[in-house]
């Protein structure tokens, strides 16, 4: 009888293990599920955003357009982005966080936008002048920012400035084409960096070291 008793006790021990096992496995899923759906949520509306910036057009046909390819991009590449972001070594994406980051990235565009016309005015002054007074060269750069996400918007942001081309990302050092110093005075000083990283809430880091080379030769050196 005390053995039944003994075996029982040990039996509904073992089923509350089971039980709370089960549960938090359940839990474990759910969380899983919340964090690809944010992931989701987020690169669509990141995608979108960038449809209605660069194509101008906000008739409904576009609108309906540039949805669909938002949500076609998201549904075959949304993987590697939900990768990209679990790497950044964060327990889960929190809505907060998400609310944070689309709120910063909203802010980023207008900044970013003022930039490319900036750099448009003086690209056009260099090449509309007799002279055409260029100074075309390589800048290299380390980024301090861990997140690969925030290092590619960086990279992709410099590209659409006119005058600078990022031609080389490598474990956050940039190799950047750039027609004249003035150009790339934004990443000199570290301010496109940190717009970058306050939309990935990354902290503020002071201004990278650059250097200025001239030819490819002087990149080994």
């Amino acid at each position: 009888m005390a053995f039944e008793e003994r075996n029982h006790g040990h039996a509904a021990e073992s089923g509350e293990s089971l039980s709370i096992e089960g549960t938090f496995r359940v839990s474990k899923i759910t969380f899983h599920g919340q964090n690809r759906l944010f992931s989701i949520i987020l690169q669509f509306f990141v995608l979108f955003a960038f449809w209605l910036l660069l194509s101008g057009r906000y008739q409904a046909k576009y609108i309906i357009i540039g949805a669909v390819s938002a949500a076609l991009v998201t549904f075959l590449t949304n993987d590697l982005f939900y990768s990209a972001l679990q790497r950044n070594a964060l327990p889960g994406i929190k809505t907060r966080q998400v609310l944070r980051q689309i709120g910063n990235f909203i802010l980023y565009i207008p900044w970013l936008v003022l930039q490319i016309i900036l750099a448009n005015v003086q690209v056009a002054y260099l090449v509309l002048h007799p002279r055409m007074p260029i100074e075309p060269g390589l800048l290299l750069f380390r980024t301090r920012m861990r997140k690969g996400i925030a290092q590619v918007t960086l990279a992709n942001s410099i590209t659409l400035t006119p005058g600078t081309i990022t031609t080389s990302l490598e474990d956050g050092n940039y190799i950047i084409h750039n027609l004249k110093p003035p150009l790339a005075s934004s990443l000199v000083d570290g301010t496109m960096q940190n717009k970058v990283a306050r939309v990935y809430l990354e902290e503020e880091y002071p201004k990278p070291e650059v250097r200025w080379v001239y030819s490819l030769e002087d990149i080994k050196q």
